[in-house]
This record gives structure tokens, sequence and C-alpha cells, in this order.
């Protein structure tokens, strides 16, 4: 009895839970990018405090995100490639420390310019979250291929869990007396307090400081593992991700009607592979659908998450409950990722996708309204969004995995994530250039729009999978 409880102790994947442990630390650092709707109004009202740039305003700070998911989607196929020389545990090292270096810069260049602030708060700290987030994903899948929605769901639930916690830490590191915003220009709402403005460079290098201690004690936590072996043909899960390679990949597709399907032999005796390189994966119509609707499903999370706070301010008189209705909205987004994750593993993922896009699209389309419904609705609605949106980025990267593979994982998820470029443009050029007409109610609803085509899409998408499985099982 003794003997076989310390064998089955043994067994159990300490280390591979460890490196789940280290990755779920380095989104907790990575989410002081989804910080930026808090942070905007005291980056946008200290940048206006600058003779050289008096007349910045939320139209223009807004490409400080945008060249932050640009950089980010530029950066991960750059990622793939490194991860063809080097484990990716060390990718996560560079790419996270290279994130906090352009926190840390942030401390100078916003003291200048607004396009300084762009390179290093944009460009610098997106190019290295573009490389932390899917090595860090990656090394977790290795220990567990057999869960990726849930692996997944566990580790960027940090992102949601950081939001909560640096939300809090930068209200009360600059705000810490709930001061109200002063200036009024065009309709919208800037602080003017020398006392909140002089500490907002010092936020930029307590923020990289700390992300940077923490990122290296998550590294250390990460181990090296081999990517294990696959899981027996006849598993459920298996089953699920053989049919998705054979159906959504051109080469598998053929032998499959011939009565092969993945993991058999083809008719010259080579057993077909599971993973796709990216030249490969952009041969696929699957890819370019599910690019589609990470741009409309973005393009909505985009104007929430930037701008909740801008639009709140014109009708809530908080600041710090504006702070911590970010903050608790963020632990809905921490704890709906694993949620999502295991929902995905069990219902299937574009089933799931389905469900996330119809609750967030609705959720969206009627955040207006919290203008009416005052803090008590402006929460719900927003932990209700929050909540939900975690589960499309928990899921879109298991669907990647379960129909590309996992060993080119990062490069292929940084194709869907080059979707990031054109939401960013689109999000900053309809921000600039329609704001002043049709206000943020406006801007908000065309976020909405976007969420629901992207809802008609995935039923779309689940349909046809389910009538290709049936024909093809008849």
């Amino acid at each position: 009895m003794s003997d076989s409880a310390c064998f089955s102790v043994s067994r159990w994947p300490v280390r591979g839970m460890v490196t789940v442990l280290g990755g779920f630390l380095v989104h907790l650092t990575l989410s002081t990018t989804y910080v930026f709707g808090n942070m905007n109004p005291y980056v946008t009202s200290y940048l206006r405090g600058g003779e050289e740039n008096s007349s910045v305003g939320y139209t223009q700070t807004i490409w400080i995100s945008t060249a932050q998911a640009m950089s980010m989607a530029g950066a991960m196929p750059i990622l793939g490639l490194l991860e063809q020389r080097i484990h990716p545990k060390y990718c996560v090292l560079i790419g996270s420390w290279t994130f906090s270096l352009g926190m840390a810069l942030t401390y100078w260049t916003v003291r200048h310019s607004l396009g300084l602030t762009i390179l290093t708060y944009g460009v610098v700290h997106g190019a290295g979250k573009g490389m932390a987030y899917p090595a860090a994903v990656k090394c977790g899948l290795e220990c567990f291929p057999k869960r990726k929605g849930l692996v997944t769901g566990l580790i960027i639930a940090g992102i949601g869990g950081g939001t909560f916690v640096f939300n809090e830490v930068i209200t009360h590191f600059i705000n810490p007396y709930n001061l109200l915003p002063e200036t009024s220009h065009q309709g919208d709402l800037y602080f003017s307090q020398a006392v909140l403005l002089d500490k907002v460079p010092y936020c930029f290098l307590l923020l990289g400081g700390v992300d940077a201690g923490i990122q290296l004690l998550a590294v250390l936590l990460i181990g090296k593992h081999e990517p294990a072996a696959p899981a027996p043909e006849n598993s459920a899960l298996t089953e699920e991700t053989q049919m998705d390679h054979v159906l959504d990949c051109p080469v598998n597709k053929e032998n499959y009607e011939d009565g092969e399907g993945l993991g058999a032999k083809s008719k010259s005796g080579v057993e077909e592979k599971t993973d796709y390189a990216p030249w490969e994966v952009l041969r696929t119509k699957i890819f370019y659908l599910m690019w589609a609707i990470y741009v409309c499903v973005v393009l909505g999370i985009f104007f929430i998450t930037n701008f909740y706070k801008t639009f709140s301010q014109t009708f809530i008189k908080d600041d710090h409950f504006l702070s911590l209705a970010g903050s608790v909205s963020s632990v809905l987004n921490a704890l709906g990722r694993p949620f999502w994750g295991a929902v995905g593993d069990k219902l299937g993922y574009r089933e799931s996708l389905v469900v996330v896009c119809a609750i967030l699209g609705s959720a969206a389309a009627t955040f207006t309204l919290c203008e009416y419904g005052g803090k008590v609705m402006l929460i719900i609605w927003m932990c209700l969004i929050y909540g939900t949106f975690s589960g499309f980025f928990c899921i879109m990267p298991s669907l990647n995995v379960s129909i590309f593979g996992h060993k080119y994982y990062s490069s292929n998820y940084g194709l869907l994530m080059s979707a990031m470029i054109v939401v960013q443009i689109a999000g900053g050029l309809l921000t600039s250039q329609l704001k002043d007409t049709i206000g943020w109610k406006g801007i908000l609803y065309i976020g909405a729009g976007g969420v629901f085509f992207s809802l008609i899409l995935s039923v779309g998408m689940m349909i046809h999978h389910r009538r290709q499985r049936k024909k093809h099982q008849m």
C-alpha cells in the first residue's frame, strides 16, 4: 500500500504544474498592457502639461495602444524562428525583459513627447509581450498536451489577475486622494493637478522594476520539457483533434476522403503529420475565417478596454470607483480564462466560440446604457464583458493548436495575431476621425457591431464543421 502510494505520488506532474505557475506569473506581468484604459487619462493629462504636447488628446494617445498591439503581432513570427534555435523558456526571458524595459524607459520618454512615448510604451513594450506571451503558453502545453484549453486558460489567467492588482497599484500610487479631472476640452476631461501628474513618470519606473523581478522568478520556475507523446488514438480528445486536422488541412482532407485519417498511413505507407508550418497554414481556408473572426471580436474589445474609463468619466465623478470597476472586472477576466478553457475542452472550441461571441456582443451593444444604470450597472457590465472576452483569448489559441498542431504554435498564432495590426490601425483611425462626430457611444456601437458580425462567422464555421464531420462519419 505504502509503495503503491509513493509510486502514484512520484508520477504526479509536479514539474509541469510548476511550469504552468511560471507561465501564470509571466502573464501576470504582461497584464500591465491591459491597464492602459485606466492609465490613459493620467498619461494623456501629463503629456498635455508640456508645451510641445499641449494639444494632445485621447484621439492621439490611442496610438500608444495601437503601437503596442502592432508591435506584439509583428514580434510573434520572429519568436517562431527564434524557438527553432533556443528553448521557449529563454524566449520567455528575452521577451519579458524587453517588455519591462519598454515600461521603464517610458519614465524618460513621457517627459519629452508623445512620439517617444509611443516608441517605448508602444513599440518596445509590445514587442516584448509578443515574444513572451505565446512562449510561456507553449512551455505549459508541452507538459499537458491533452488539456490545451484548461492549461492555456490557467496560464493566461495571470493577465486578468495582474490587471486587478496593477489597476489598484496605479490608481493609488498616482491618485491616492481620488482627485477628479479639472480641465475640459471638446467634451473630454483631463487632470491638471501637479500633485497627481508629477507621479506619472515614476509609476512607469515602478511597474518596470516590479515586472522584471517577477519575470525572473517565473522563468526560473519554467522547466525544460520535451513535447509529450501523443494521446492514444482512441481517446475522445485525440479524435476531436484528428477530425480538425482532417477537415481543415488540405493535405489530410484528400487522404481522409480516400478512407484514411490523421495518424493513419497514406497510400505510400508514410504516417500523416499533425504539425503544419506557417506557409502550409496560409493555404487553408479555415485560417482566414479565424483571422476575420479575430479582427471583428478584438475591434469590440479594443474600444471597451481603451475607453471604458474615458466614457464613464462623463457620468460618474469618482476616479477610485472607475479604477475599482476595472479591477473587479479583471478578476472575472482571470477566472474566465480557465473556465472557458475547460468549457472548450468539453464542449468543443467552435461551439464555445459561438457562445462567447453571443454574450460579448450583447453586453457590448448595451454597455452605453450604463449612463442610465449608474455605478451598479457599470460594474456588472464590465464584469460580464471582461469575463466573456477572456474566453475568446483562451479558445482561439486552443483552436489554433487543435487544427494546426503544437510544433509551430508560436509562428502560427503569430499569423493569427497579425489581425491585431488591422484592428489597431482601424481602431485608431475610427477614433480620431469619428469621435467628434458620433461621440463615445457611436464608437462603442461600432465595436459591438464587429462582435455580432464575428458571431455570424462563428456560427457558420461551427455548422460547416458539423456537416463535414457527419459527412465523413457516414
